[in-house]
């Protein structure tokens, strides 16, 4: 959260996250940590990269081992996400955005489709919500948008809080919960929510269209419900300059996953071959291109 984010060494924007010593408990230096503008800056400087450039001969790792039991999953009472659907009453500035490219009813169709919710944290922001395979709730992310341009404002984002210190919130893919509607579908997977609701408007292929959440978004957990599945990856573009190139990353972790759970894993490169200097500066992604 905000309040463990300091100014960054490199960028002095305030997206910097310090590494903690585990001896002390104290950070280990103003210096020492990542910046969470991935992209945009990059800056990673580790504890084992600190005390290499300072000659300090510290052992990294104890030489007993603690086991820490996994926490049960907090799951969201389903009444929270009924409350919150979409209805003549009750617009997102999402929806409104999307119905000036799609038809009326087909928004709503693909709203109800992915269990689209409507908050009032913001004025008419959205909620997108995480529904596993067994149609338990894992998560639900407030999100709001500019009902004209269709921009999210990066300022105005929240999840749904847990307070129990027993259970812990633990995500999976949006939509995931659609994959056994559709057994023979290919899946396809983008990086924003947003983005994969207008290729499901879109696309008339026998495709599934899921979100990662962001760059970072793929982990070995979520892709384990993709199991015997046929899955396209299509990552956001990356400015020229990036510290970390989304393409590479994605294809790095298609190989791996794809390897290690047997799962037939592509990447598609459309947008890597088609785009301009000027959409990738802007990091445009699939669901830019559809709307242009």
């Amino acid at each position: 959260g905000g309040k463990s984010r300091f100014h960054c060494p490199n960028c002095n924007r305030k997206e910097f996250v310090k590494y903690i010593d585990n001896e002390t408990k104290t950070y280990l230096d103003d210096c020492v940590g990542k910046c969470n503008r991935i992209e945009k800056c990059g800056y990673h400087y580790t504890p084992k990269q600190f005390f290499e450039d300072r000659g300090i001969k510290r052992q990294m790792f104890s030489n007993k081992i603690f086991t820490e039991l996994d926490k049960e999953i907090y799951f969201f009472d389903e009444t929270l996400l009924l409350q919150s659907l979409h209805s003549e009453s009750k617009r997102s500035n999402l929806f409104r955005f999307l119905t000036q490219y799609f038809d009326e009813k087909n928004v709503q169709n693909t709203f109800e489709k992915y269990m689209i919710g409507h908050s009032d944290y913001w004025e008419d922001s959205v909620v997108f919500w995480q529904i596993d395979m067994d149609n338990k709730i894992r998560s639900g992310k407030i999100m709001h948008y500019n009902s004209m341009t269709g921009k999210r404002d990066k300022k105005k984002f929240n999840w749904f809080k847990i307070d129990d210190d027993t259970r812990e919130m633990k995500q999976c893919f949006f939509g995931v919960h659609l994959l056994k509607y559709f057994p023979n579908f290919k899946v396809g997977i983008v990086e924003s929510e947003k983005t994969a609701l207008i290729c499901d408007l879109y696309f008339d292929e026998k495709i599934i269209w899921l979100a990662s959440g962001g760059l970072k978004g793929l982990n070995e957990d979520k892709f384990r419900d993709l199991s015997g599945r046929v899955v396209i990856l299509f990552p956001d573009l990356s400015c020229l300059d990036s510290k970390e190139d989304a393409f590479e990353v994605w294809k790095k972790k298609a190989f791996f996953f794809g390897e290690k759970l047997r799962i037939d894993i592509r990447m598609n490169d459309y947008l890597e071959r088609f785009s301009s200097d000027l959409e990738r500066e802007n990091q445009d992604d699939l669901g830019d291109f559809i709307l242009r």
